[in-house]
């Protein structure tokens, strides 16, 4: 560790030099070097939340670099940049000021050099912007730029420094970090009631069945955190279609998966006979009471019905829409 932090050192001495230009070389000497400094991300915790924006931030440690292990940078100032992905950039904030560090609170570590900690707020950085939550959406970035400024009044940013510096899990030189705004899905899983009627469909293909009452069990799809399956995604609407009536061993399609982005809910996936499923738009609703949750669902097969789900333990749904 020791070698590798002299290393840093050397890599930021030849971030800015002064060339005595000789003509008679292929290449320029470079006898005077001007130190440059960075800050270095040792950690970072913590993530954006649209759901809880006053009680998201990020936590990072940061350990400073130059001649002086840090001793003559001044103050790190931070920007801060709302960056609209799925709305094509229509409402994207450009940057602007969100704070600067001095290096008063700067702490001292056991290698010597300076380091400090650093939070990032949600709320801090919508303020400082000038949004309210209803500016905002899931899936876009807050992005922070980073500024060093030397006691000399050099500067150090992100169009100074060599990509490689940033790039580099060995240095990681802090002067850009983007945070995708998340929205952790909170469906609750277990046994629910459903009921799957033709909604004209199966009708329409010259197809008929009742309307079907059945038991289904809602699980989170494994390695996802924001997709389910059903134990059967037609809710008994394939056993009232091809058996007359309920079967323990009929029907049971459980290839399809809703996924939910930010309550925005779609239906991905192939059932058992390899055709593809999907939920009709506009037809996802969440009752008033929210114990109720709707929907209607096609297959590239011809099939499809209107189904609703609610919990047999009472819990709710969140605000689902598609």
């Amino acid at each position: 560790m020791k070698n590798l932090k002299q290393l840093f050192v050397a890599f930021i001495a030849m971030l800015t030099v002064v060339s005595c230009g000789d003509p008679e070389l292929p290449v320029e000497l470079q006898p005077e070097m001007q130190y440059g400094a960075y800050a270095r991300k040792m950690s970072q915790t913590g993530k954006f939340d649209y759901f809880d924006i006053a009680g998201s931030k990020i936590d990072i440690h940061v350990e400073y670099y130059d001649e002086a292990k840090g001793a003559n940078i001044a103050e790190y100032d931070i920007d801060v940049e709302y960056k609209d992905i799925t709305g094509g950039g229509a409402n994207s904030v450009p940057r602007t000021d969100l704070k600067t560090i001095s290096s008063s609170p700067f702490t001292t570590n056991s290698e010597g050099y300076l380091s400090s900690d650093i939070t990032l707020g949600f709320q801090e950085a919508l303020t400082a912007l000038g949004v309210t939550a209803n500016d905002i959406t899931g899936g876009n970035s807050v992005i922070f730029w980073f500024t060093i400024t030397k006691t000399d009044g050099t500067k150090y940013d992100f169009n100074n420094t060599g990509p490689s510096m940033m790039s580099s899990s060995a240095f990681g030189a802090l002067f850009r970090l983007n945070v995708g705004i998340v929205c952790p899905s909170n469906w609750s899983l277990g046994m629910l009631n459903g009921s799957s009627t033709d909604d004209g469909t199966i009708g329409a293909n010259g197809w008929a069945y009742s309307p079907s009452d059945v038991q289904v069990e809602l699980t989170a799809v494994r390695g996802k955190d924001n997709q389910y399956t059903l134990s059967d995604i037609s809710v008994g609407a394939r056993d009232m279609l091809y058996l007359g009536g309920p079967s323990p061993g009929g029907y049971r399609t459980v290839g399809p998966k809703f996924i939910d982005n930010c309550n925005v809910t779609s239906m991905d996936g192939a059932g058992d006979f390899g055709y593809g499923f999907e939920l009709v738009a506009g037809s996802v609703a969440i009752s008033a009471d929210k114990k109720v949750f709707s929907y209607k669902w096609r297959s590239e097969y011809g099939e499809g019905g209107a189904v609703t789900l609610e919990y047999v333990d009472g819990s709710t749904w969140p605000d689902l829409y598609n």
